[in-house]
């Protein structure tokens, strides 16, 4: 019995350790991976227990397109640019920080403007062009929708950016916002496919 308790407290690390070997040679695959998985799982938190699509009451039926939709935007759009800002954009931009302290404030701030400004309104634009198949209804719904998910945004990541660039190494980096994302994504799928 022993020895099936030591193998199954060790399943944890050995996951991680298999998943950072993954995301060292396969970058852009894992990142990508990674993202879709947790797009669709934050669409589906939405829609059974925020939307409560699967309750009796609800008059609207789960929709498994719209959850794929979300993670196909996840995989091939957030994943990519998650990487390249963090990879390879920011270094460069903070590259002349001298100070540990001047280089994680600048990355927050750069995180919550702009970053954050170019997420949040393509993410916005996306998910609605996709489901309408429109261009028009886009732009539509990031006229709406624009000024308080950057709001929500700055409130939910300012802190959790902070923990990122001060503690986690660059190449976890998209990964540990991808989980935070989770939450994240709960929040502006029912934004983004709901009235206000």
């Amino acid at each position: 019995e022993l020895p099936m308790f030591k193998s199954f407290f060790k399943l944890p690390s050995t996951i991680l350790s298999k998943y950072n070997k993954a995301l060292i040679n396969s970058p852009y695959k894992t990142k990508m991976a990674t993202a879709g998985f947790t797009y669709f799982l934050a669409d589906s938190i939405c829609q059974n227990y925020i939307e409560k699509k699967h309750s009796v009451e609800s008059q609207d039926d789960y929709s498994y397109e719209r959850s794929f939709r979300q993670a196909s935007v996840g995989a091939f759009f957030a994943a990519p640019s998650l990487h390249v800002w963090h990879s390879l954009i920011l270094p460069k931009i903070v590259a002349g920080c001298t100070r540990n302290v001047t280089r994680v404030l600048v990355s927050v701030f750069l995180n919550e403007t702009i970053l954050a400004g170019y997420f949040v309104s393509c993410l916005l634009f996306s998910f609605e062009a996709l489901k309408m198949q429109s261009v028009e209804a886009g732009a539509q719904n990031v006229k709406e929708k624009f000024v308080p998910a950057i709001e929500s945004s700055v409130k939910f990541w300012t802190g959790i950016s902070f923990v990122n660039y001060a503690l986690v190494p660059v190449h976890l980096r998209p990964v540990f916002v991808s989980c935070w994302s989770i939450v994240w994504q709960s929040y502006l799928s029912y934004v983004s496919n709901n009235k206000n």
